[in-house]
């Protein structure tokens, strides 16, 4: 089955709803246009896709469908394109539980995300030392005597004694940020990973390609208020202020921002991160 065919098949299977929701997502991830993908099909989704995303058509998916939580159809399309990942005589290895924060079962590693560690280059002895230090976690969970870990094999032995966010900053600070980024593509998990910049940094040291998209999207007001007047007054800026860049200003997210990026100690990183989850801005925590 070629790359369009599995497409078709498991987008033709998410009924109405699911589908419209897929084609949201699609159009947030800023590739395709929404005057393309408004009143497209299936076909014509697929065909969109096949131009803009060639070979990583299924991946992107994939990802998509993880982040919608329709992860049946998800995991089905991992199946058809890369089926020897799924070969095994247990039926349950479907999936790989991780767990976090005193032992509770709250998040799954997909098979996707498992596939993309596997890309990525072994840990060193250093970086292994250095991220046990940094974490302050369980030495015995890496195996002894080696000189190189697998990213996957040392996600999956610390699993049990792992806060994510922590060794998110522990791995951003050991210069694996292709680690952090592949665990960031599953979006179920954002919460639990923390922005992908490092947490300390001041919203004043932002880069332009996260400080203008996060803003832009920050000041289209919606109907539940999660917005730039969301954040304005949790950050207890003053109404008159409101009112008058509501009224002048094209980009008031902006002008939030810049009103708060000076409070020292305060405007990091992290703490708009945790603003944005909140909100249940989950799209703009992303941007992070």
């Amino acid at each position: 089955m070629n790359t369009g065919d599995i497409l078709r098949k498991n987008l033709d299977n998410l009924g109405k709803e699911n589908f419209k929701r897929f084609r949201v997502k699609l159009r947030e991830e800023g590739s395709i246009p929404w005057n393309a993908l408004e009143d497209a099909d299936v076909s014509d989704t697929v065909d969109k896709m096949m131009q803009v995303f060639v070979e990583e058509a299924v991946p992107k998916a994939i990802q998509i469908l993880e982040s919608i939580n329709v992860r049946d159809v998800a995991q089905e399309m991992s199946r058809e394109w890369n089926p020897d990942c799924f070969k095994s005589e247990e039926p349950n290895l479907e999936i790989d539980r991780l767990i976090i924060d005193d032992q509770e079962d709250v998040t799954l590693w997909t098979h996707v995300t498992l596939q993309r560690f596997e890309t990525l280059p072994d840990f060193t002895t250093n970086q292994i030392q250095a991220l046990q230090k940094e974490t302050g976690e369980c030495e015995e969970a890496t195996p002894e005597n080696s000189g190189s870990v697998s990213v996957r094999q040392f996600l999956d032995s610390r699993g049990r004694c792992s806060n994510l966010r922590r060794l998110c900053e522990a791995l951003k600070r050991v210069s694996r940020q292709d680690v952090v980024d592949v665990m960031h593509s599953q979006k179920t998990l954002l919460p639990k990973l923390g922005p992908k910049e490092k947490e300390e940094v001041k919203i004043n040291d932002l880069k332009f390609s996260v400080w203008h998209p996060l803003t832009v999207a920050l000041s289209v007001e919606r109907e539940d208020g999660h917005d730039w007047r969301w954040l304005a007054d949790k950050l207890g800026i003053p109404a008159t202020y409101r009112d008058l860049w509501r009224q002048n200003c094209s980009n008031p997210a902006e002008k939030v921002l810049d009103s708060w990026k000076n409070k020292i100690g305060e405007a990091t990183v992290g703490t708009l991160f945790n603003h944005m989850i909140s909100m249940e801005r989950e799209d703009l925590a992303d941007i992070l």
